[in-house]
């Protein structure tokens, strides 16, 4: 690893604006994944603050923007808000900021037609297994819980099809 602080500081600027440009052009990322790819690759930490604040003014780091698209792209394959809430913090997104977002893109009836739709695919393969129902439910809610689903609506959804399938 070439460290980029033992060089010119213009040099050091330049070579980082290169590949921090490149480390976005292949997805969205947050402030503190800029600032640990930068500091991964040697940079100091003024040439960090500097590129970080030029990339953040032309509008290529931007939290808000990041976690709006981080929540819909989550949210369309299927993952509940606790999940998206742990995977921001993971990405260094503000508490308050996430809690803001969570709120207006995630609400209980929503997620609770999503978990029935998401039940409604997995059930057709479970009713040809033949698996008895407190092993079906237990891996169900199991599976609902990983993708961070609120408890409560996993079990409404999940008595839910229990009556539709006593019928």
């Amino acid at each position: 690893m070439e460290a980029y602080f033992l060089v010119d500081a213009d040099e050091a600027l330049k070579k980082g604006r290169q590949l921090i440009l490149r480390y976005l052009t292949y997805r969205a990322r947050s402030n503190k994944e800029a600032l640990n790819y930068l500091q991964k690759k040697g940079f100091s930490e003024d040439v960090i603050v500097k590129l970080i604040h030029e990339m953040t003014e032309y509008g290529y780091l931007n939290d808000h923007k990041f976690t709006e698209d981080f929540i819909n792209y989550r949210k369309s394959q299927g993952y509940g808000p606790k999940r998206v809430r742990y995977e921001l913090g993971q990405k260094g997104i503000e508490k308050n900021l996430i809690n803001r977002k969570l709120e207006e893109h995630f609400s209980p009836d929503e997620d609770l037609a999503r978990i029935e739709k998401i039940l409604e695919r997995r059930n057709i393969s479970s009713k040809k297994a033949g698996i008895n129902k407190d092993r079906f439910f237990r891996r169900e809610a199991a599976f609902l819980q990983r993708r961070g689903f609120q408890d409560h609506l996993i079990l409404e959804a999940l008595k839910k099809i229990f009556r539709i399938d006593e019928q």
